[in-house]
Order: C-alpha cells, then sequence, then structure tokens
C-alpha cells in the first residue's frame, strides 16, 4: 500500500520533497480565552447590525485558482481583471481570502459574504492538494495570479488578508513574488492593513493535513501521512547531497521567513483551538512571540474545542464578533459599513 501511495504523489510531484514547504502558525493566548495584546475591551457578542443583512453577491471567476466577489449589481468586465474601475472603487477595501486545501463553494461563500456584507470587495484564492505539492507549477503560479489582480486595480484602499490552513502558506508565496521583484511590487505593502489567520499550519501540519483533503480512507490518509513524513524528513536530513538539500529547504525556509519576520508588517488577528491536532497552540507559540516581541499588535481566539478550520461553523456570532471589533481597530469598518448600506 505504501508503495502504491508512493506512486501516485509521484506522479503528481516532480520532486516530492518539494512538500517542505512552511505555510503559517498561529500563536497560543490561552485556553478557551480570547487574549489581546492591546488594551481593547472584548468584543460584543450581540447581534451586529453590519451583518444582520444579508446581501447577494456577484462573482467573477479568472481562472481555477482565483475569483472575485462584491456585493455591488454593477456588470464586471467579462475579458479583464480590471474590476476596480466598474465599481467606483476609490477608497474601497479588498479582502484576500485564502482558502483551505479542498474547500467546499458553499462554506468559502459564508466567508466571502462576512465581507461583502460590510461592503468589501473579496479576492478568492485557491490551491489544490497537487499545487502545493509542486509549488513551482502550481502555487507559485496562483501567487503571480493575485499580484497580476492586485496591480490591475490600484484603487482599492487597502488590502485585508483572511488566511485558512495552508491558505496562509499561498500568501507566503505572494510575499516571496514581491520580495523578488521589490520595485515592480514593493508599493503593494504599504496597503496591506491587517491580517486573519485561521487554523493555519507550519511544515510540521502538512502531513496531517493533505492526507485528510485527498481522501476520508483512514487507511490511505495513514500511508500518505507516513509518506510526507518521509519527505520531510528527507529534505531536512545531512545524508542526501548539498545541493538536493538546498533545493528542496530553501523553497520552504523563505516561505516561512516571510510568516515569522511578519513581512508586511501589519496586525494580525489569529483563531485556532486547543483540539487540532494540525495547528496546534504550540506550533502558535513560535510566531506569536516573534510578532510581539517586534511590537505588532497581535489579537488571538482560542476555542477549547473547535475542529480544523470549523470555527466560523461552530461558533458563528464570535467569530464575527471578533472580526469586525478587528476591522474597526484597523479603522476599515466604518467606511465599509457606510459603503453597505448605500448598496
Amino acid at each position: 500500500m505504501l508503495l502504491q501511495t508512493r506512486q501516485l504523489l509521484a506522479r503528481a510531484v516532480k520532486a516530492p520533497t518539494t512538500l517542505c514547504l512552511a505555510a503559517a502558525v498561529t500563536p497560543r493566548a490561552g485556553s478557551g480565552t480570547a487574549f489581546k495584546s492591546g488594551v481593547w475591551p472584548a468584543p460584543c457578542l450581540a447581534p451586529l447590525p453590519l451583518l444582520l443583512h444579508a446581501r447577494d453577491f456577484h462573482s467573477r471567476k479568472f481562472s481555477r485558482n482565483i475569483e472575485f466577489f462584491t456585493a455591488s449589481d454593477v456588470p464586471l468586465p467579462k475579458d479583464s481583471m480590471q474590476v476596480a474601475s466598474s465599481l467606483s472603487s476609490d477608497g474601497r477595501p479588498l479582502a484576500l481570502l485564502f482558502c483551505w486545501l479542498m474547500a467546499k463553494e458553499r462554506h468559502i461563500k459564508k466567508y466571502a459574504q462576512l465581507y461583502t456584507n460590510m461592503g468589501i470587495d473579496v479576492l478568492k484564492v485557491r490551491i489544490s492538494p497537487f499545487d502545493l505539492l509542486r509549488p513551482t507549477r502550481g502555487s507559485q503560479i496562483a501567487a503571480e495570479q493575485v499580484l497580476g489582480f492586485l496591480h490591475a486595480n490600484p484603487s482599492y484602499s487597502s488590502f485585508l488578508v483572511h488566511g485558512l490552513s495552508v491558505g496562509a502558506y499561498l500568501f507566503m508565496e505572494v510575499l516571496g513574488k514581491i520580495d523578488q521583484d521589490m520595485e515592480k511590487h514593493g508599493h503593494l505593502l504599504n496597503r496591506f492593513v491587517g491580517q486573519i489567520w485561521d487554523s493555519a499550519v507550519d511544515m510540521y501540519g502538512i502531513p496531517d493535513g493533505v492526507p485528510r483533503a485527498i481522501t476520508n480512507n483512514l487507511s490511505l490518509q495513514r500511508n500518505i501521512k507516513k509518506y510526507l513524513l518521509e519527505c520531510i524528513q528527507l529534505s531536512l536530513s545531512q545524508v542526501v547531497f548539498e545541493s538536493q538539500l538546498q533545493h528542496f529547504t530553501v523553497h520552504y525556509e523563505k516561505a516561512s521567513s516571510k510568516m515569522h519576520g511578519n513581512f508586511v508588517g501589519a496586525p494580525g488577528l489569529f483563531f485556532f483551538s486547543d483540539n487540532d491536532p494540525v495547528s496546534t497552540p504550540e506550533m502558535n507559540a513560535l510566531v506569536y512571540k516573534k510578532w510581539e516581541a517586534r511590537g505588532t499588535p497581535v489579537y488571538t481566539r482560542c476555542w477549547k474545542a473547535s475542529p480544523h478550520v470549523s470555527h466560523y461553523l461552530q461558533y458563528r456570532k464570535e467569530y464575527e464578533a471578533e472580526v469586525v471589533a478587528f476591522l474597526e481597530r484597523l479603522g476599515v469598518v466604518e467606511a465599509s459599513r457606510q459603503r453597505a448600506s448605500s448598496l
């Protein structure tokens, strides 16, 4: 069975050890508590007027990786990524929604509607398990498409990042592209105002997360996990040739450093739980402490019992309250509230 698993995944990747990629990790605040590094009061869990009335939203799919959502009923261009000019979006924020592997569309749309209800447009970004396994042919292509959209729509005043699970890794790929050509992309960094990380995972969470995304078969999950662990051990082993080691680990290290160093420098809100084996509280602290040490405002919410990437589904009102409170601190919500009321 393990041999079959190797053959199955080997067909999807040029080099299986390219799996050793950092996604992100989330900081731990404490069991079942909401921690704030600032001195702001906890968000109110009363019904939110801003979110009471769900609005229809429209979408435009540009590729299998990226799709645009807006609450505006203005017709969107069919042959161009330049949507902002059609929406008169001067001063309008944009949420970049980086999805988890194999996310169902009906679930993704709940997150998208959270923002469109507030008058915030959304760019949904997703990759397949095989895009993750072969980044040069998958996740990096998606990252280039994201940058293409941002350049095509310069009138968006600010960007908010919302990443779920390995979606956090994909945003690190975007940042890697920016870092490679600061002359071309560097100005985009000035427009990132906040980051929301939900159940984000690092390289050690991938062996648990990827098998669950690929199949529900427990036996196959175990074999895929064993195979992926071997890949990670190989890439980190000093036994392999130096050129191979460098090829297999440099990609991970670059992506990891973007998260650990908070490359965009924006405040962060982190969602996680004590019983999530993929995005553990222990992994969270690795980044959380570094961000705080740099003086970055960090806000977290930890639930005692909530499955991986299911916090919004399990605790919708609390989740929305945390997001809205975070956006208020960033100064994003008031303008968006006024915009939503005019739609």
